[in-house]
């Protein structure tokens, strides 16, 4: 590499003309045609300066169960003598128990800002005051269906539960109906997984007056069941009746050599006459096999949960950004040429080793002056796309002109881009290339990206 030269006239990958200020939030000023001149095709975008994360899908599927019947305990036969059998069943959801996508409002990451001699990595350790995810909610679930996404939880809204008496002919003597609803909460900063389980009385018929009904809880391997009854006591309920509690699970069952585990969550209801004693479960059944709860232990700092879907993270990049914008217009034409919208994570260390192989040697523009000259590889070095090898990138000096002209200029004359390179060594400030890089760690932190995982990438006004 020859020594900079920076004021002489270099070949040019793109220049967009600009209608703002010669700072980088000019680029948020470009009209629809400068867009297209950068990625080929115009899109139509919001405008936003820190745009809101996109929605968490909701997805749903039906409750299912295992149904039984039993022989009635001498103990509860003396209020109904007749009565010899006792069965539970599940009333099943109308339709099919395949995923249906619902949408849920998410809360917004706060964009990073400067490292401030922090020495931490922004793709891995975003600094900010960054929000909780959104709780889970239940209110767009159809009733008798389970509902989750990536970071809100999963619910069970509405599971029906009836249980029947039989006399020794079969003849029905009495029912009870019970409404099961459950909610799931995850965290992206805790191992904890908190549970709030409601069992609601709605009604009874014939020689059914009350009901018992307890629950016990359990998870599978990875996790550890903390509290296992969300209530105790055998309080018979009346028509109306609530009986409500809480269960708490610790995905902190790692494996030897493993730093993230996969797990469903298990249920066992005890549903009987007052005064009998319960000896099986009158009904059982597990959170859906698609909707397991991953906790992982593979970020610097925090360790999390969330429940993987099959709807990707996205990574949302705005060209009118106060402190990266100048470098997204690059970023939208180079994943316009690699002909995808989808990058996949790696750890921190697989990103160090991308890093130097995309930026090491490098030679800064103003050696000595601290932040004045980094390294911006694109793709990002903590993704699979990344760690290309430095000379094969397209090594440029993004820059606004004094008249709103938008460029990015090969940065040695010697070195021309071939504008088909689809990876970058940009020249640009530690303010620039801190922010570009907090975007990705705030989704990896708040998503709970881990090694493999897949993402889109998608870029705004």
């Amino acid at each position: 590499m020859t020594s900079p030269r920076r004021w002489a006239l270099p070949a040019l990958l793109l220049t967009v003309v600009l209608t703002g200020t010669s700072t980088a939030g000019a680029v948020g000023s470009q009209t629809a045609q400068a867009r297209a001149s950068v990625t080929g095709a115009a899109s139509e975008t919001a405008d936003s300066a820190h745009p809101a994360a996109p929605s968490a899908t909701l997805q749903s599927a039906a409750f299912t169960a295992e149904d039984s019947c039993s022989r009635l305990p001498i103990d509860a036969r003396a209020q109904v003598p007749n009565a010899v059998t006792a069965c539970v069943s599940l009333d099943r959801a109308p339709g099919k128990a395949s995923t249906t996508i619902l949408k849920q409002a998410a809360a917004a990451a706060p964009p990073a800002d400067e490292p401030a001699g922090s020495g931490t990595d922004p793709e891995f350790e975003p600094e900010g005051d960054d929000p909780e995810p959104p709780p889970p909610s239940c209110a767009l679930t159809n009733p008798g269906q389970w509902s989750w996404s990536r970071t809100g939880g999963m619910c069970l809204n509405g599971a029906k539960v009836t249980y029947t008496l039989y006399d020794k002919s079969g003849k029905a003597l009495g029912t009870g109906l019970i409404e099961v609803n459950s909610t799931l909460a995850t965290s992206y900063k805790s191992l904890d997984l908190n549970e709030t389980i409601t069992a609601k009385l709605v009604r009874v018929t014939g020689d059914v007056k009350s009901l018992v009904v307890k629950m016990q809880v359990s998870c599978g391997a990875g996790c550890t069941t903390k509290t296992k009854q969300p209530w105790f006591g055998s309080t018979p309920m009346t028509p109306g009746g609530v009986k409500t509690g809480k269960t708490k699970y610790s995905g902190d069952a790692f494996a030897a050599n493993t730093t993230r585990s996969s797990f469903q969550t298990s249920y066992k209801m005890y549903v009987m006459m007052p005064g009998a004693t319960p000896v099986d479960p009158s009904a059982s059944w597990s959170s859906p096999a698609n909707s397991k709860v991953r906790c992982d232990k593979e970020q610097p700092r925090l360790r999390g949960c969330v429940i993987p879907t099959d709807d990707l993270p996205v990574l949302t990049y705005s060209r009118s950004h106060p402190k990266h914008g100048i470098v997204v217009p690059i970023y939208e034409e180079i994943m316009r040429r690699r002909g995808t919208d989808i990058l996949h994570a790696v750890n921190q260390d697989k990103a160090k080793t991308n890093r130097d192989a995309t930026c090491k040697p490098f030679t800064s523009l103003y050696p000595g002056q601290k932040n004045a000259d980094t390294c911006d590889e694109f793709p990002m070095a903590s993704t699979k796309e990344g760690g290309q090898n430095g000379d094969l990138c397209a090594e440029l000096t993004p820059q606004i002109a004094a008249n709103g002209v938008w460029s990015a200029p090969a940065t040695w004359p010697d070195r021309p881009t071939s504008r088909k390179e689809t990876c970058l060594r940009l020249h640009v400030t530690g303010r620039v290339n801190y922010s570009a890089g907090g975007v990705l760690g705030s989704l990896r932190k708040f998503q709970r990206l881990v090694d493999g995982d897949p993402f889109r990438i998608e870029f705004t006004a």
